[in-house]
């Protein structure tokens, strides 16, 4: 969890996976919106685990979450 005034938040927070903004301005919710650090941002009391498939970037969180790993054996003969 990052504490910071509200101005400063998106400079102090890096980047992130997966941002829950629990807020009523406006202003606020626009710069979230065009803020290029937040991978997935939900507005709103949103589990940061619930997901919707339906969402375009959804199915890559996992790429940033898991190491994939290409694998080839020589077969002896």
């Amino acid at each position: 969890m990052v504490q910071a005034p509200q101005h400063e938040l998106l400079s102090r927070i890096g980047t992130t996976l997966v941002l829950t903004a629990i807020t009523e301005d406006e202003a606020f919710t626009r710069a979230l919106f065009s803020a290029p650090n937040v991978d997935r941002l939900n507005i709103g009391p949103i589990p940061t685990n619930k997901i919707l498939w339906d969402q375009p970037h959804e199915g890559n969180l996992f790429e940033h979450l898991y190491r994939q790993r290409a694998l080839q054996l020589t077969v002896k003969a």
